[in-house]
């Protein structure tokens, strides 16, 4: 088995009065000559550099590898003229090294900042080196790596029989906002943290790659690649001779996001003449991860797993365990849940270190936009009190930072946010803006200030802004959200924020392969269990063995006693993925149902947002037993259906009992309203319509669940005939179906097929 290379810390910058801005002729680029420093450096490191040092092989044998962040403003660092300095009783490697300004829009900005830095005491961290201890992978072993999943290339890769790479350039550019940059202390922030101070400043141009490279000029560009437990080296030229890898050139093994998200390379045109980027390619060369990653790596790709973890990425969950209870709870160690405790507001983890954010109390009194500005400082770097690195670290936090190295992501998901209460909803972005791209509670935010009442420290009700908040961060942004729940009586548990529902991680599972949902309304009451419950059992156990369901069903309620309870209790007896979507109820009395793998909960005041979600997400809607407020969803529901923001299919009306007028049925009534609607009326000379002449007829009154199963056993057979059947049209269907694409809504493939053959063949 092939060693992996030595890959050292970074080295911090030291300036010396003698070092001064200067010119590179050939580049035509300000450059600089500095002292990279290497601290707390080994008895074995020193040895190597030392002996490839006195062979005078140090810049073949030793790669400095920069940093991605500095990088993608253009700012490149090479190994200087110049002999190394070590020095073994304090066990420390000094390095000369030259900066070198490529990005022309700013050409002097850098070298300023930097002095202004070291002379504050502040020095940046540049590089590390990669040493190489073996040969990399040659082609067999590349397409070993591919055939085990453990690594995937784009279908326009090359690999010849010594192992290198080549991949071209991805259709994507990222652009550097000078005006942002050089505002404020924005610079000093990009070369303090590198990467982390970008997330402001920079921006995926629209317009795609350039057709042409010009000569002098620099270019943050991408290209794809997931990289299981592998290491991979940039070559510093590229398929053109004058144009060269910055040094960020190191792609790091495990912490891949999958194919689909780009990795950066940052380019440089030496030459005079413009290159042809379509035709340009980079090329790398793989070498094994260290033992710690392989082990990693292990535990991650499992032989049913990797093939899609190497195409989708590595979760965040997989790698941190942040599902079990006891690893989350230690995060919030000497942390309070209210002002009146002892402890600190929250924490901010990264895999490098912890920084504690205070509680805030003047003269007694905590105030939340007081505390969310001094969250603010802290994460951007200006309040510096509370950093904790090193042996400084908590021993409880320890093994989940060092687990915080392995993570990627399209933004950074390796700073991590800890506090007993999310943030409010105007800091959670800002947070988001700076870097934070994981958070954890325990309770939901309030959205307002307290500074004599105890916070509500269990509140896990959604208000409609923080809810769409969330489903912001979460689906469009890439957040990971997690909550430790406590509830009760309930076992804690820890659930994701996951397409737009609180999941446990068996729920997360089980939501990707779920394509068919029905939805039970009906009354909170008790006492129907007897009658309702068998029914229930075999009407949920036959449309789950339907052929064009095949097990891929879920069962969606509203989180309460009742008919909702005992669809709850029924599904999960038959192992049916269960989501509950409730409304603090509580306020009234009734307790909510914690425990469906998958579910949210609301406001009172926003229950017709909780509403919308229970009608987007279901297909079909069964109308149990049930009061004013099984009323009040059916109204909402079936107004769903008219303005095409749920899936066409059957809404079905059941009552065992006969509690309608003369013992008829509960919602004859209700549909003869719908019918009516329907109909066409005269007004004087006009003829009107009140509603589509088809939405009531989508609307089905049964006595029994066995008449329930037969409509949807008939719709799941050939839902084109129910649609021509109703009378709805294709471009009806058309706006529903394109509705619910643009919402992301699973759309099972049998409705697919129905409206390629009802439309002709169009989707």
């Amino acid at each position: 088995m092939k060693r992996s290379p030595l890959l050292t810390d970074d080295g911090y910058l030291i300036l010396g009065p003698e070092d001064e801005p200067g010119h590179d002729e050939a580049l035509d680029a300000p450059k600089m000559t500095a002292m990279l420093r290497f601290e707390e450096t080994s008895d074995t490191l020193r040895g190597i550099l030392h002996d490839l040092d006195q062979a005078g092989k140090l810049a073949q044998g030793a790669v400095l590898i920069g940093r991605s962040g500095h990088s993608q403003v253009g700012l490149d660092v090479t190994l200087a003229e110049g002999g190394l300095e070590i020095n073994t009783r304090q066990r420390r490697v000094e390095v000369p090294v030259t900066l070198t300004s490529l990005n022309r829009a700013l050409p002097d900005i850098f070298f300023g900042e930097l002095e202004n830095l070291c002379e504050r005491g502040l020095h940046p961290q540049i590089a590390r080196f990669f040493i190489p201890m073996d040969r990399p992978l040659n082609r067999e072993e590349i397409l070993a790596a591919i055939n085990q999943h453990h690594l995937l290339l784009p279908p326009a890769a090359k690999v010849d029989e010594d192992g290198l790479i080549e991949l071209p350039l991805d259709d994507i550019r990222y652009l550097l906002s000078t005006a942002l940059f050089t505002a404020g202390l924005n610079a000093q922030q990009v070369l303090l943290q590198s990467k982390g101070g970008l997330s402001l400043i920079q921006y995926r141009s629209s317009l795609g790659l350039p057709a042409t490279l010009k000569p002098g000029e620099f270019l943050v560009g991408s290209v794809g690649i997931s990289l299981g437990p592998y290491l991979a080296l940039l070559e510093r030229t590229t398929s053109h001779p004058d144009v060269f890898h910055l040094a960020a050139r190191l792609l790091d093994a495990v912490r891949t996001s999958g194919i689909k998200v780009p990795r950066q390379v940052e380019l440089y045109n030496g030459g005079d003449e413009e290159v042809d980027l379509r035709t340009l390619t980079v090329a790398l060369r793989l070498y094994p991860a260290d033992p710690a990653t392989a082990k990693v790596a292990e535990r991650i790709f499992v032989p049913e797993k990797a093939e899609k973890i190497i195409r989708n990425g590595v979760d965040f969950a997989d790698v941190t365990e942040i599902f079990n209870v006891r690893e989350c709870d230690a995060l919030f160690d000497n942390l309070s849940a209210t002002p009146q405790e002892r402890g600190n507001y929250a924490r901010i983890l990264s895999h490098s270190k912890v920084i504690e954010v205070p509680r805030v109390m003047e003269e007694g009194e905590w105030h939340e936009n007081e505390q969310n500005r001094v969250t603010y400082e802290v994460v951007r770097g200006r309040i510096t009190s509370g950093v904790h690195t090193g042996d400084q670290i908590p021993p409880d936090l320890r093994r989940f930072i060092a687990t915080l190295s392995f993570v990627g992501g399209a933004q950074d998901l390796r700073q991590v946010y800890v506090g007993h209460r999310f943030p409010e909803t105007d800091t959670l972005r800002v947070l988001k803006r700076n870097g934070v791209g994981v958070f954890v509670g325990r309770a939901l935010s309030e959205g307002e200030e307290c500074s004599i009442e105890p916070l509500r420290t269990n509140n896990i009700y959604f208000n409609q802004t923080t809810y769409e908040t969330f489903c912001d961060l979460s689906c469009k942004d890439g957040v990971r959200l997690y909550m430790l729940l406590e509830q009760d009586d309930e076992e804690p548990h820890v659930r994701e924020f996951y397409r737009s529902f609180w999941v446990t991680k068996e729920g997360k599972e089980r939501l990707r392969e779920v394509h068919t949902v029905i939805a039970m309304f009906g009354s909170h009451v008790e006492g129907m269990e007897e009658v309702l419950t068998s029914q229930v059992r075999e009407f949920f156990s036959a449309v789950n063995n339907l052929p064009a369901i095949d097990g891929r069903l879920a069962v969606s309620h509203g989180a309460g006693p009742g008919i909702m309870r005992i669809a709850d209790d029924v599904a999960e007896e038959l192992g049916i993925l269960r989501i509950g979507v409730g409304i603090d109820s509580e306020k009234v009395g009734q307790k909510s149902n914690m425990r469906p793998p998958v579910m949210a909960q609301f406001l009172n005041s926003v229950r017709h947002l909780r509403q919308n979600i229970l009608d987007r997400n279901s297909l079909f809607k069964i109308y149990n037993v049930g009061g004013i407020g099984t009323l009040e969803e059916m109204l909402i529901a079936v107004t769903n259906l008219k303005l095409f923001e749920s899936l066409p299919a059957p809404h079905i009306f059941v009552d065992p009992f006969g509690l309608g007028d003369n013992s008829g049925h509960l919602w004859e009534m209700a549909l003869t309203q719908l019918r009516i609607s329907g109909e066409v009326k005269r007004v004087g000379d006009n003829e009107v319509r009140l509603a589509p002449a088809w939405v009531p007829r989508f609307c089905h009154p049964v006595q029994g669940y066995d008449e329930a199963f037969a409509i949807i056993k008939d719709f799941v057979t050939d839902p084109a005939a129910y649609w021509r059947q109703t009378g709805i049209g294709n471009d009806d269907l058309q706006t529903a179906f394109a509705n619910a694409a643009k919402a992301k809504i699973t759309i099972p493939p049998y409705l697919s097929d129905a409206l390629a053959r009802a439309t002709g063949g169009s989707d």
